[in-house]
Order: C-alpha cells, then structure tokens, then sequence
C-alpha cells in the first residue's frame, strides 16, 4: 500500500548529524593503496603490472632495498 503524499501523517525518519572523525592509520593506508592502484590503471597499466608496480612501491616503503 501507498502512502498518500498528501496526508498529514508524513513519516520521515531523521537523519543522524553528521560526525567528523579523522581515519584511523589503517584507513589512511587502505585509502592511499587504493588510489595508486586506481591511478595507475586509470593510466592504461594491466592488472599484472599494477601488482608488481604495487609490490616495488612495498619493498621501497619497507627499505628491503635502495633506490
């Protein structure tokens, strides 16, 4: 059953205020991850090459090797 839009008895739920929270560190991280992986496959890079550029940028950040 519809309700009638003209009716007086109009049943709206309110809306929760909106809470500024800042990301937590892990959110930030998955956040970024997720940008670069999107970037560089909105810049024409395969899946496979994604993942390796994905791995060096780890290895990198991780210093388990040099520039």
């Amino acid at each position: 059953m519809l309700a009638d839009p003209n009716s007086a008895q109009a049943t709206t739920t309110p809306e929760p205020p909106a809470v500024d929270q800042p990301l937590s560190q892990d959110e930030l991280y998955q956040l970024t991850l997720y940008k670069w992986r999107y970037s560089l496959e909105a810049y024409g890079f395969e899946r496979h090459e994604v993942r390796e550029l994905m791995f060096l940028k780890w290895l990198h950040a991780s210093r388990r090797v040099a520039p």
